[in-house]
């Protein structure tokens, strides 16, 4: 398969979390031993990096969420994994390591990509997974959530079309996948313009501010493990955790 790498563009520091007494939440689109990204790790690197997060954070079970948010943030260190895009290697590589460390996901998939197989250029081909293999983490403990209908940045849609994405890709998940939450995660990590009505969490990248969910629901920021940069490994999961410090803020 292609390989590919971060080339020159230029991504905020991974190593700011969160927001002090809040989720850190991690952002992968690949767990491959052949693809490179920013985003992707090989899977032995990824089960390395569940060791770490283990040692630092309680994974947080992605069906808790909704109580995070009530109970306004969490009482100890804790880690949400997400995945974007809904890649087949998430099943092959990620699922068995995940389940062996304990952890659990929230899978971002764009609906009208669902089952489909892409020809990145780069990349190579891509399998998307299936409405049956989404239905199968669910049963696992998984949660599946929106990444849109189309995967277009909703900042070059108008925002009437940033309504019909969003409502279009929820109202296709409730149907496939009955219960699954009312969440979206912005397309390239790029929220919409000031008044689109969206759903109740949105997640956003490492370009958001680390802001309290209830503070911010609609940009949650997301961080990531530099793939091309393990020896920074130690250091953001250590800084990640520091906001449980007393007295601790960003």
């Amino acid at each position: 398969m292609a390989r590919e790498t971060a080339g020159t563009a230029v991504h905020p520091p991974p190593e700011v979390g969160s927001a002090p007494g809040w989720p850190v939440v991690l952002y992968f689109h690949h767990v491959d031993p052949d693809i490179r990204h920013y985003t992707c790790v090989s899977p032995a690197a990824f089960d390395a990096a569940l060791a770490g997060l283990g040692e630092r954070f309680r994974p947080l079970d992605p069906r808790a969420v909704p109580a995070v948010v009530e109970a306004g943030g969490s009482a100890e260190p804790t880690c949400l994994l997400t995945f974007d895009d809904g890649y087949a290697d998430v099943l092959e590589h990620a699922l068995p390591i995940m389940e062996r460390r304990g952890w659990r996901a929230v899978h971002f998939v764009s609906t009208d990509l669902v089952g489909t197989v892409e020809d990145h250029p780069v990349r190579g081909r891509l399998r998307h997974l299936t409405w049956d293999e989404l239905a199968e983490l669910t049963r696992r403990g998984h949660v599946v959530a929106s990444h849109g209908c189309s995967h277009t940045p909703f900042d070059r849609l108008p925002p009437a079309e940033v309504r019909r994405e969003a409502a279009r890709a929820g109202a296709v998940l409730a149907a496939r996948l009955p219960g699954a939450p009312d969440w979206l995660a912005y397309p390239y990590g790029i929220p919409p313009g000031p008044g689109v009505e969206l759903p109740e969490l949105c997640f956003g990248s490492v370009k958001a501010p680390a802001l309290a969910w209830d503070a911010a629901p609609r940009e949650i920021r997301r961080t990531y493990l530099p793939a091309d940069g393990r020896e920074r490994w130690e250091t953001c999961m250590d800084e990640w955790r520091r906001p449980w410090s007393p007295g601790a803020s960003l």
